[in-house]
């Protein structure tokens, strides 16, 4: 199958994005979305895959270390249902410590703290993470 992979890290106020090409391992950020309603993120997410040629897109789930769902994963869940309803085709990536991943690499990348609290800068390249977890574990 051709085409872009988009991956997402929905939060509560932002939501992060990757994108990757099909077959390759690596994944780029683009950003984040500003978070207002179920109906405009879901549009937004639509209006990028478009104009990425994505035909998948990968969402993060944050499931409990215990493997349960959190209440953050059920909304998550709910998103990604949107999504799918809205006739994007949609998976779930365990997402377990991305953010604490991503803001490890920019303090060890020596990114100043002004990067750091960028808003969207930890939730895109948690996005990003998330992406290439899926990609290694599928063996695009």
């Amino acid at each position: 199958m051709r085409g872009a992979i988009l991956a997402l890290d929905v939060g509560e106020a932002r939501i992060g994005v990757a994108r990757a090409e099909r077959g390759s391992m690596l994944a780029f950020g683009r950003g984040a979305i500003e978070r207002t309603s179920l109906r405009a993120d879901i549009a937004a997410v639509q209006e990028l895959a478009e104009r990425e040629g994505a035909t998948l897109i990968v969402v993060g789930l944050p499931v409990r270390t215990d493997g349960r769902d959190s209440a953050q994963a059920k909304r998550v869940r709910n998103f990604a249902d949107g999504l799918q309803k809205a006739g994007l085709q949609t998976e779930l990536e365990d997402e377990r410590f991305t953010t604490q991943l991503a803001n490890r690499q920019l303090i060890e990348g020596g990114a100043p703290r002004r990067e750091r609290r960028r808003k969207g800068r930890i939730d895109e390249l948690s996005a990003t993470l998330i992406l290439e977890t899926y990609l290694r574990r599928i063996g695009s």
